[in-house]
């Protein structure tokens, strides 16, 4: 990651990466994107805030973390089949559902 945060500071360093500065504090300092930015804040605190939004957020964390776990393991279950299996205590989703991390409704993300 130390690579990553190197070639930021350097492109915040170069004469393209000054201008854009200015123009990010350029706009940060306007009402109107002030205003905007407010706005879409409230709207996501408020989608987080409801109980059904809630609970898909959460089903999706849950989903990621089995899969980030499956994969920082040993590539297999200890059932030892290799296939990835739901946990105990769920019941495992349908063939044809959606996959954790994709947009419900076929939705595009913004």
């Amino acid at each position: 990651m130390a690579g990553f945060l190197g070639k930021v500071s350097a492109f915040a360093r170069s004469p393209q990466g000054k201008k854009l500065m200015k123009q990010v504090q350029t706009a940060a300092k306007d009402p109107a994107t002030r205003a905007k930015v407010q706005a879409q804040a409230q709207e996501i605190s408020k989608k987080l805030k409801d109980p059904a939004t809630r609970a898909k957020v959460q089903e999706q964390a849950r989903g990621l973390t089995e899969r980030l776990k499956d994969a920082s393991g040993s590539g297999k279950n200890p059932g030892g089949s290799g296939k990835r299996q739901p946990p105990k205590n769920q019941t495992p989703p349908p063939a044809d559902g959606p996959v954790y991390g994709t947009p419900p409704n076929g939705e595009t993300p913004r």
